[in-house]
Order: C-alpha cells, then structure tokens, then sequence
C-alpha cells in the first residue's frame, strides 16, 4: 500500500503523533508547515505555508514543529510517503533545525517517517536511531534538561558507599566510560554473590548525579529479584529517591526510580486512556535495568525493550562462556565479550566467593545404581501392590526411572540421613548449617520432608520445610529460611534455584539429575557467598564459612566431565507458529489436489490467524506493510511471489506474538491440525499415532462442567473408533471448530509414580576435589609441630607463661627452643615462615596461635586492604583500565611478594598495550605505586637480622 505524503501524514503520522498526546490540530502542541526561515523562533511567531507561499522571500517548510509546553520549538518532522526510505530526509531536516539553532543558539530533536518507520536523532549526543513510537512532550522536556547539564568533561566518581570492592569500582567505571561514548547498550557478567546488583545501583547513582538520567526502570524476570533490587538496591541507596514497586496496572508515573517484573511490564506498556494515548512513550524512561536480561530479550517480552527507548544494561550471572551470542549481539557487544566481566573463578581468588570444589560428595543408593525388580520386594510389599491394583511382576525399573515412573520411600531416607551425617554443621555442631536440597518435583520434595520428619521426630518437623512456588507462603518461609534459625533445610523444587540470596548456606544437595550448564551454576551459585556476606555466625560451622559442601546424588558431576557442554536445547518455535505452519501445508497439499472448497476452508482459518495478530504490539506493527500484503486478494495471483513460501518467511514468525493463548486450547489444535494434514496425505500411521493423543485429551473433559456436558454426545463420538475409521478432513476440521474451545476446561492430571515402601541404602560415595590442596609437606609440617607443641604444654613453664599472657624472659625463650629441639623441632625464621597458620613472625606469636590465642596477619589481607583502600580513595582519577593495571600490580605482587619500577615495562604489565604503564600513569602515580608494594614487603616479608 503505497500512499502519498499527504496520506501518509493523516493515516500514520498523525494516529502516531495522537497515541502519544501530540494533537495536530493544536496550534498550542503542534504546528504544520512552518517556514524556517520567516519564522520568529524566539517571539514563538511561526509561520506557515499559507502565510509566506506567495511572498519573495526565501522559504523552508518543515512538515512538523513540536513545541514544549511553554511554546518553545522542541522538535521537528520530516515526512516522506510510505514508499520511501524516510532517511532521505535527513539532510534537509538537518536544515531545518540548523535555521531554528540559528535564532535561538539551542539545538532541536530530530524526527523522520515514513508512515511505518519513525528514526529519532539527538544531534548532541547520538547517531539516527529508529523507534517504535514519537516522544511524549514531558519525555523530549526531560531529554533537553539533561542535554543542557550534561558535563563531557567531568571525571567520573564511583560512589564507595555503594560499591567498595576494587573489581567493582572498575566494572561500574567500564560501564560509564562505555555508556560516555555514546554507546546506548552494555552487558555485565558477573558471578552470583559477586555483586552484580549493588553495581547496577552504582551506575544508577553515577548517571542520576551527572543528569544522564532521571527515570530509571529495573526489571527482572522473577519477583525473588525484583524485591532483591528493590530491597536490597533502592531502598538502601537511595532512600530520598522517589520511587514505586509496579506490581500491576496503572503506576504512579510521578516518581524517579522503578522496579518491575518483565511479566507485569508486557502487560502495562500497550495500555492506552479513553483517548487513545499510551499511558507510557518510548521515552518513558532514561535508563533501563534488566536483571537476568538472557532470559527476557528472545522471547514473547521482547517487545517492551523494543518499544521503550532508554539506554539498556543487561546484567547476569551466567558465565560469560554460556551466554547465548543473540544476548551479546542484543547489547551490542563486541563478539561475545561482555563489556563488564568478573568470573567465578576471579571472584574466588580475590576472596569475594568461596569455593566448591574443594568438597563434593557424590553418592548413590542401591536401587539408584541397580534398579529396582521383582525380586527385591518384600512379600508384605508384593501384597501392597496386589491390593493396588498392581502386578509386582511388573515392577521392573533403571535407577534413573527413580521418583519419575516408580518411588522407594528407602532412597528419600537414605539420603536425607547421608547429608545429616556427613554435612557440614552450625557452630555449635548440633544442627545443619543452612542448606538447600533441589528436589525432581513437588511430589519427590514431599517425600524428602517427610523422611526428615520420621527419621528427625525430635525437631518436631521444623528442621526443614518445602518452598515452591504455588504454595501462598512461599515469601514468608523464604524469609524465615534467610532470616530465623529455622528451618535449617530448603527443600524445593526449582524455585530457589535461582534468586535467593542467604550468604550462610553451606551445604547443597543435588537430589536431581541437571542437564542445563547455565541451571547448574545457577543452582551452584546458591552457596557461593563469602564468610564477609554472613552475618549470622552461630549458623556456620565453627563460626566461619570457609567453603561449602555439595552432596551429588545423581552423578551431576561426573555427567559434566563426560559432557561438559551439557545437552544442547534448540529452542523450538512457538506453538502458534507451528499451528501456522501446518495450515500452510494443508493449504500447500489442497491446492496440489485442487480441491477450492477445502482451499478456501483453510485460507479463511489463515486469515483470521493474521487478523488476530495484536497491531499494538511494536514487533507486529514494524511488519504492517507485510500483514497488508498477507491480506490482500492479489497475493495469489501474484507471479512474482510464492504466497505460501512469503506467509511462512513473513507472517508465520509475527504468530509467537498472538495474545489469549491457552496453552490446553493450542495443544490440541495442533493436535487436530496435524490430523487433518495427515487425512490428506493418506498417513493412517500418523492418524493412528494422533487417535490415543486427542483422546486422551478428550477424556480428561470434566463433563460435571454445563459447557462441557453440552457436548457430550460429540465428545462420545470422538472417544469411539467409529470415529476414526474412515476420517474425513472435515472430521479433523470439527474437532478445532467443537472440540478445542473446551479444552480450556481440561483437567490436570500428572503422572503418579508407583510408590514403594522399602528401605534403601548408600552403595557408593566418590568424594571429588577439583581444586588444589595444600602441599603435603605443609600438612605434615603442620601435624607434626602442632602435636609436639600441644605434648610440651602441659609441663613447660615458658609455654604456660605464654598462655597466661606473662612476660617471658631470656632464659625462658632458651629453655623453650632447647625442648622443642629435643622435640625434634628445630625453630628457625624459615620454619615460622614456612607455617601456613603463622607465615610470619615471633616463636612466642606462634605458639599462641597454636592455642587460638593470637591470629596472625593474613599477608593476601594486608594487600589487599593496601590496594583497596588506595583505589577507593583515587577512584575519580582512574579509569576502569587503569584501575584493571593497578589490581594486576597487587596480583603480581601477591606472588612475587616484591615489585621494582622496571617490573611494570614487562609481562604480564605489557599486556595492557604500547601506552602502559606510560602515558597510562604519570611518574607520581608509579612511584606511588612501588612505594605501596615497598612499605608492605617490609611490613609482611622482610626478615629480621
């Protein structure tokens, strides 16, 4: 549909402009044909066509002057017809607001349309970029203020209230820097427990005090994370801040700062007033947050990222390694480089999270290795089944098959006493620290809590409770788990995967099989915080949280060392879409038979599937030049075009947007529609495949419902194999017509597995370690001094002294080293140094932290603090590289434990290109930075003489 300009300005344009409160015929908002060069820009005279057309001066109409709300020009636009490229008018639009710069030294927005494509430049500060909509006045008003404070100059300052770990600072300084540019996307991956959110917030802050925003939206995936950033990020960093939780409906659009789950977003941003106008414009908001962002961008909420035209950061805590590249292509990253990074195993050696691998338990029952057959039942088991109605002859199960098609009460409660027994415990070694058990379904959970029950009566059933997501208290026991000291244990079934964020847990158990890396590492990331983050220390064991431990009864582990990329999912098009596509096959093989009565019966249910397509929706309407193509008559007679090969590359796409999809409704007509291809085709196997499937479906009708005890008769009908043998289409075509609609109505009925109430036993343990462990000179160092030293105590008068804290003397200090050489422990400064509890230090020092009397100084520590506190102090003068330089100085020097000018001209320093470390540093801050490295080898490593 071709149209001119004229059209295309009153059908599209014009409806465009509306829908975001602009009201053409408003000479206070809105003002056609206005000469730019006899207009007074400054008197808010404008001129139009009608007014200067016929004079002798000089004349430039720009099609649209938007004015803000004092009457002052606030943007423009240029108008092409439908058929044309709209950035053709780039350059004379250009004009035109250089003509209104030119009056009023102030720059305006810049609009082009051609009806069905808008693109929006703001000159100030960003190339032409293509929106789903106009701007809303107060949006373009809040745009120009920040344009107008906007310091390019200004060094950027990190807030160290918010984030004070070096690696922090510098993702939050690569971000801005990123964003600085003009680059409008950025992605950050960054390990679970690392921090991401208190991140997210720093940014926030950094781009709300230098006026780049001031309407923020972060969204999340999963209400868990939306109370995270809401709880956990803007009511503790920004308590003067207005702000919302939007938890549906219409929203206070007064406020600054908001919070939102994407499910509740999709449905508020296409909601229009009694007028007609979006409640919300693509310029709604400055910034947008997107918590998770893998798991939203490529799916049915893509929209709202499209409609809204905000700068967008993802966040995730996936490794970068299995993010998806369409994730890294939607936030413009340079191939799949994140633009800000901390990994798990970064995080770990910085002693921000703690690791796993140092202890996994893998362990199996009997019947999960062998099975379960008819000869492992008891008789009193064989007359249990009998009595329900099931052979005993045919139990005959794979370990694998276990809580899915048959249950043994025995395994729940072999495992739940496995991890009682072996687990790590709370300070005061009575009860588990907090763990987390991942159960295969709500069924299985069950069973789990009721084994700690019979087997634990005397916790009276507070020591572990189930949390999934269809229980109404869900919120509140996640709460006690995060918060009370019971329960201890979180049994659940997918819910606390991810999200959930209680630093104390010490003890997962896997009690599921986990074939997705990305759910693996989520699931994993549930006990990596640091003993730092806990705040309750009776909960841990011996009051500190040094690892955690993970139980493995279903061999995860050993899976991923064969599989290390784990199954691969293809995802699948959506359900409409393959409704779609079996309809254009019908189609196709009809059209072979030259059937026109069946051939119009189809091409009708196809139109109405385009019909039904939402026009509000941003993804639709961008293709309302092929949906108006689809629709025409003239598409099947046109030579040119396969009209079944467009609608499938055009059209059958676009059906994964359809709204008021019941999922029971689009099953079985799928179902019917393959019924119906396969009638065609003469494919009695696919018909005989289908005939249990649909009737399955059919019996699962509860006919106690008067819509469905309507149509019982024909329910009947399809239930008998009358109505299978000699099935025409138009059989198939009745059940979508009859049939489907009810299916709304189905029962659920999920599958029950054989239940069998037999004990069960742990058969094998594999204790796997997957990272090193302290040489074994140090642990028989350690042994052996501890143990000599522990056997003098009780009868060495200088070892009693050091333990009262009295002062010793000379010949004390003698008397000591001498029955400790006799001993045979020959005390040298290399021996102390030597001790991985005492690195550094005096005999007397080490003897009492021996006895728990003196903790030494933890070298890593002491750099550590060294490094931190410099680069928060003088995080406004470094950018992100030059604070990565400076963490690479203090990881070098960890190792070496000594650092002199010329080592920063050499690997790994030369890494950082031709400019480092100069130009990157003047001379003061390399000498600031050897004079940091110099005080601690002296403080930590230099040995007296």
């Amino acid at each position: 549909m071709d149209l001119n300009e004229l059209r295309t300005r009153k059908e599209k344009i014009d409806v465009y402009l509306a829908e975001q409160g602009w009201d053409v015929t408003d000479r206070a908002s809105v003002i056609l044909e206005v000469d730019t060069r006899q207009s007074d820009f400054l008197a808010y005279s404008y001129k139009t066509v009608a007014e200067t057309l016929k004079n002798d001066l000089e004349s430039k109409y720009v099609d649209y002057l938007l004015l803000d709300s004092l009457g002052a020009p606030l943007a423009i636009i240029e108008a092409k017809r439908t058929s044309k490229d709209p950035l053709i008018g780039q350059k004379q639009a250009e004009q035109y607001a250089d003509d209104i710069k030119w009056q009023t030294g102030k720059d305006v927005f810049i609009f082009l349309s051609n009806g069905y494509e808008i693109w929006f430049w703001d000159r100030e500060r960003y190339p032409l970029r293509q929106l789903k909509g106009f701007y809303a006045q107060k949006d373009l008003e809040r745009l120009r203020f920040q344009n107008a404070r906007i310091d390019p100059e200004r060094l950027i300052e990190v807030n160290t209230r918010i984030v004070d770990r070096p690696k922090s600072i510098e993702n939050v300084k690569r971000v801005l820097e990123h964003l600085y540019k003009g680059h409008r996307k950025a992605l950050i991956v960054m390990a679970t427990g690392t921090g991401k959110t208190r991140v997210a917030m720093a940014i926030i802050d950094a781009l709300l005090r230098e006026n780049r925003a001031q309407r923020v939206l972060f969204l999340t995936d999963r209400k868990a994370l939306r109370d995270q950033a809401w709880n956990k990020g803007f009511l503790e960093f920004f308590p003067h801040e207005a702000k919302d939780k939007i938890l549906h409906g219409r929203f206070n659009q007064e406020k600054r700062l908001y919070v939102s789950t994407i499910q509740t977003f999709q449905e508020i941003y296409t909601q229009k007033d009694g007028h007609g106008q979006y409640l919300i414009s693509p310029g709604e908001f400055d910034l947008i947050i997107s918590d998770e962002a893998h798991r939203s961008i490529y799916n049915k909420w893509r929209d709202v990222f499209t409609y809204l035209d905000a700068v967008q950061i993802g966040l995730t805590a996936t490794p970068a390694e299995l993010v998806d590249r369409d994730t890294f292509r939607f936030f413009q990253c340079d191939g799949a480089m994140p633009t800000a990074l901390y990994s798990y195993d970064e995080a770990v050696r910085d002693g921000v999270l703690v690791d796993f691998r140092k202890s996994i338990l893998g362990a199996q029952t009997h019947f999960q290795i062998e099975g379960i057959r008819p000869s492992d039942l008891t008789e009193s088991e064989r007359d249990r089944l009998i009595e329900q109605g099931i052979d005993p002859d045919d139990i005959d199960f794979e370990g694998t098959e276990l809580e899915k098609k048959v249950a043994v009460k025995g395994t729940s409660e072999a495992i739940v006493r496995e991890f009682m027994e072996n687990g790590l415990m709370d300070q005061a070694g009575t009860l588990p620290a907090k763990s987390i058990f991942f159960a295969i379904s709500k069924k299985h959970a069950r069973r789990l809590h009721e084994a700690f029950d019979d087997l634990y009566p005397e916790y009276k059933g507070r020591l572990a409770r189930i949390i999934v997501s269809d229980d109404p208290r869900a919120d509140a026991l996640i709460h006690d788990f995060e918060h009370e000291s019971f329960p201890r244990v979180a049994i659940s079934v997918d819910m606390l995967d991810t999200g959930i964020d209680v630093p104390e847990v010490c003890n997962l158990v896997f009690a599921k099989p986990v074939f997705s890396k990305i759910k693996f590492w989520q699931m994993l990331g549930r006990g990596t915080r640091s003993d730092s983050a806990c705040k309750h220390r009776e909960w841990l064991p011996d009051g500190h949280k040094e690892y955690f431990k993970v139980f493995d009864f279903w061999n995860n582990f050993e899976y991923w060392n064969m599989n290390p990329e784990g199954v691969k999912n293809e995802p699948t098009e959506a359900i409409t879409s393959r409704i779609f596509l079996l309809r254009l096959k019908q189609l196709e093989r009809l059209r072979e038979q030259d059937d026109e009565e069946r051939l119009g019966l189809v091409r009708q249910r196809i139109e109405e599937d385009i019909r039904a397509l939402p026009m509000d929706s941003v993804s639709v309407r961008e293709h309302e030049q092929e949906i108006a193509k689809a629709l025409s008559p003239n598409l099947w007679d046109n030579v040119g075009v396969d009209p079944l090969e467009y609608l499938k590359s055009t059209i059958m796409p676009l059906m994964r947007f359809q709204t008021g999809v019941n999922l029971n409704v689009a099953s079985f007509t799928l179902k019917a529609e393959r019924l119906g291809l396969a009638v065609l085709e003469g494919n009695e196997k696919e018909i005989e495949r289908l005939a249990p499937e649909i009737g399955g479906m059919v019996d699962h009708l509860p006919r106690t419902l008067n819509v469905v005890r309507e149509k019982e008769e024909q329910l009947d009908e399809v239930l008998s194999r009358a109505f299978w043998k000699g099935l025409s289409f138009e059989g198939a075509a009745g059940l979508i017509e009859d049939v489907a609609p009810l299916m709304r109505y189905m029962s659920k009925e999920a599958y029950e597995p054989i239940v069998i109430d037999m004990g069960d036993i742990i058969k094998e343990r594999t204790f796997w370690t997957l990272a090193e462990e302290a040489p074994e000179y140090e642990v028989a160092f350690r042994e052996t001094v501890e143990r000599r030293v522990t056997d003098l105590a009780d009868h060495s008068p200088a070892i009693q002294k050091i333990l009262r804290d009295e002062p010793i003397s000379e010949e004390d200090l003698r008397g000591l080293e001498e029955a400790l050489s006799e001993a045979g422990v020959n005390v040298t400064d290399e021996m102390l140094q030597a001790s991985p509890r005492h690195p550094h230090g005096t005999l007397i020092e080490f003897i009492r932290s021996l006895f728990g009397l003196y903790e030494a100084p933890d070298p890593r520590k002491k750099i550590e603090e060294a490094f931190r506190t410099y680069m928060i102090e003088n995080n406004k003068r470094y950018s992100a590289d030059q604070l990565h330089f400076i963490r690479t100085i203090q990881t070098v020097f960890m190792r070496k434990k000594h650092i002199v000018m010329d080592d920063l001209f050499l690997a790994p320093f030369t890494n950082f290109g031709s400019t480092a470390p100069v130009p990157m540093f003047d001379e003061d801050d390399l000498v600031a930075f050897i004079g940091i490295c110099q005080g601690l080898e002296r403080e930590l490593f230099a040995v007296e003489a």
